[in-house]
């Protein structure tokens, strides 16, 4: 199963959906000092991963920047099969 695309990009959805459930906070709790937290806590989780997924996205032909713009929209589920060679790009 970890060895399959479809899980992958799977995984890679169900990363925009916590994005988009984290902003739909904002209009369904009234207290956006913690939204506006998770919302922080998840790119800054997502930015710490861009060194790494750098060094895996560099050797690939990849260039920092779409490694950087899909490690923080997708998080690991972008590096981590780039890195199995599951995925290409």
């Amino acid at each position: 199963m970890l060895d399959k695309k479809l899980f992958w990009y799977t995984l890679m959805a169900g990363a925009i959906g916590l994005y988009l459930l984290v902003l739909a906070g904002f209009y369904f709790i009234p207290n956006t000092a913690l939204v506006v937290a998770v919302l922080a806590g998840l790119l800054a989780l997502h930015a710490s991963e861009i060194p790494h997924a750098g060094r895996i996205a560099r050797p690939r032909g990849i260039g920092i920047r779409t490694a950087a713009i899909k490690t923080m929209l997708f998080g690991f589920t972008w590096w981590l099969p780039l890195k199995k060679g599951i995925i290409d790009r």
